[in-house]
């Protein structure tokens, strides 16, 4: 060993920088973490990327969670909800809807404490996102995993490599949502969307212009015809209701959240067959409505319950007591029965005279009905 080699040695000095019984200097994390729990403090051990529940500033408060959310559906209205119509194969006509990728925002942003995660992986023809909400209050996690194919087309001009980083953040946000929508209150969502969908339909104020403008935005933007989306809605334009205004409005959202093509949503006609040689199919004509009719679907007097029935259903409704079914629902499930009424644009909870909108009213209980199933049992994607 050299003469001018420097070596440690236990000098005074360096003894007394070592707490005594651990072997360990007192600046040492170790020894912090133990005189932590000497002094009746509490340490966390974590193992994964989440941690458990942990105190906060501001408790939630669900009451205020609740108004904050229904404040902000009623100045949102259409953007908070996404909807189209499908024909399945036998002709019928289904409607899918759910909360958009907005309203997942404004429930996480509102409810509070909380986070949502994203990890991705990649394959060579798909992203493969993991978006987990995290309740930091109550600790409850939950991720939702989500496929994002890269061939999906987004329409417009643009290179290759831009295309793909919009496809990116598509997947990225319907991962957002998926995991907030899975985790927030279904009961919240549903209700957020009925006061969405109210807000939209007060905004229509003179029925004719809407109808004009939303024919003129579909043609504009993306070359829709008229007569295709007169053949989605199975009625003219100059019969189309609040309803169908509201509607069409919330296709826009889903056309614009990339959950369905405008192609998809209004399919060319040629490509909806008849029953008979491959002769189109015209929409159903409705009668023209009388001077005293309401615009407003559904506005039918107090006394309309007890109103004699007209049968115009046609095509085999003349065997379905629609207003026994209605009468059934609104006895035994009075809270969606009346959110029905909302929906189909009626203030009173009456059932309509006519068979044709008895027979609309129940479809619209039917579809909100399952809606809410759905939402009950975690099948919402």
């Amino acid at each position: 060993m050299a003469k001018n080699e420097k070596t440690d040695v236990l000098t005074p000095s360096v003894l007394d920088t070592i707490d005594v019984f651990s072997g360990m200097p007192k600046d040492d994390p170790a020894t912090n973490a133990m005189q932590t729990m000497a002094d009746g403090g509490a340490m966390q051990q974590v193992k994964t990327g989440y941690t458990t529940a942990v105190s906060v500033q501001k408790p939630r408060s669900l009451s205020l969670v609740v108004n904050k959310v229904l404040e902000e559906s009623a100045l949102a209205g259409q953007n908070f909800y996404y909807g189209w119509n499908v024909k399945s194969k036998d002709g019928t006509t289904s409607r899918i809807e759910g909360p958009s990728i907005d309203l997942a925002m404004c429930l996480s942003r509102n409810f509070g404490n909380c986070a949502v995660d994203i990890d991705c992986q990649e394959t060579p023809t798909h992203y493969l996102f993991t978006g987990t909400f995290i309740d930091l209050e109550t600790g409850f996690t939950l991720p939702r995993m989500f496929r994002q194919r890269k061939s999906q087309g987004i329409g417009g001009k643009m290179g290759k490599e831009r295309a793909e980083d919009i496809v990116f953040q598509i997947g990225q946000s319907k991962a957002q949502r998926n995991a907030v929508v899975k985790a927030m209150p279904g009961w919240l969502i549903l209700k957020a969307i009925s006061v969405a969908k109210e807000s939209e339909r007060r905004t229509i104020e003179n029925l004719h212009e809407s109808r004009a403008q939303v024919v003129g935005f579909f043609r504009d933007k993306y070359g829709i015809s008229p007569d295709r989306i007169e053949n989605s809605l199975g009625r003219y334009v100059d019969n189309w209701t609040k309803d169908d205004i509201v509607n069409l409005r919330s296709t826009y959202t889903a056309i614009k959240e990339n959950r369905v093509t405008a192609d998809e949503a209004f399919p060319p006609i040629d490509q909806e067959k008849g029953d008979t040689n491959g002769k189109e199919k015209a929409p159903v004509k409705e009668p023209e409505k009388s001077e005293s009719e309401s615009e407003d679907p559904g506005k039918e007097s107090a006394g309309d319950e007890g109103g004699p029935e007209t049968d115009d259903g046609g095509d085999g409704d003349q065997e379905i007591n629609y207003k026994g079914k209605l009468m059934v629902a609104k006895k035994n499930d009075p809270d969606m029965f009346k959110k029905a009424c909302l929906d189909m644009g009626t203030d009173s909870q009456a059932i309509p005279r006519t068979k044709a909108k008895q027979k609309k009213l129940y479809e619209i209980y039917l579809n909100n009905r399952d809606f809410r199933e759905k939402m009950a049992n975690g099948g919402l994607e």
